[in-house]
């Protein structure tokens, strides 16, 4: 149950995720490019193989972006996507100390003098009310922070090295996969967007 909770918190989380960066050359010309080859991407520091996994996960997005898929040996003859993990943690759970605000009440007594029916004086103590008084306690929580991995992607023209595209995103997810895989979608829906508005602008 515990579980379910820290997610729909970290829904919110994911919400206000910053946007992907991109870059889109003013020679780069939509559809001129149909092919690419995905070739390997660098490793996050700590985790190795962790680029060729961004790599499967950022190609199955291309196709949204209308490129053929071409084996790495015809990169010379295409252009090339390369790229690389700037980061990549695992999601993990953290003890923080946490003030937790408590309200206090406690009696107000004040002392009355009056006098007995025998004409003596006779001082007692009474509750006259209450007095609400706000503290703090420290308690330890325990609180969950997602899976986070930042990547940067570049689309090269293997003949003349000219850089076509680039873009970067970091985003959070359940695991790294799932991390990974928010940020391939971000840095390719970024793109898909700059080379509509470069179509339209023509």
């Amino acid at each position: 149950m515990r579980n379910h909770f820290w997610w729909l918190a970290l829904a919110g989380l994911l919400g206000c995720a910053t946007p992907a960066v991109v870059f889109v050359s003013p020679q780069y010309r939509p559809g001129r490019v149909q092919r690419v080859a995905v070739q390997g991407f660098g490793d996050a520091a700590g985790h190795p193989g962790s680029g060729a996994a961004m790599a499967d996960i950022f190609e199955k997005y291309l196709f949204n972006l209308h490129y053929t898929i071409v084996d790495p040996s015809q990169a010379d003859r295409d252009a090339v996507v390369t790229g690389s993990l700037s980061e990549m943690n695992e999601a993990s759970e953290q003890t923080v100390m946490v003030d937790i605000p408590q309200e206090v009440t406690e009696p107000v007594y004040q002392d009355v003098t009056f006098q007995t029916r025998h004409g003596g004086v006779r001082t007692v103590t009474r509750q006259v009310g209450t007095q609400t008084t706000m503290t703090s306690q420290t308690v330890p929580q325990t609180e969950m922070l997602p899976a986070r991995v930042g990547v940067s992607v570049r689309l090269i023209d293997a003949k003349g090295g000219e850089l076509l595209w680039s873009g970067s995103a970091t985003a959070d997810g359940r695991d790294g996969s799932s991390a990974a895989d928010a940020a391939a979608s971000k840095i390719v829906s970024a793109l898909q967007k700059k080379v509509d508005e470069k179509s339209a602008a023509k």
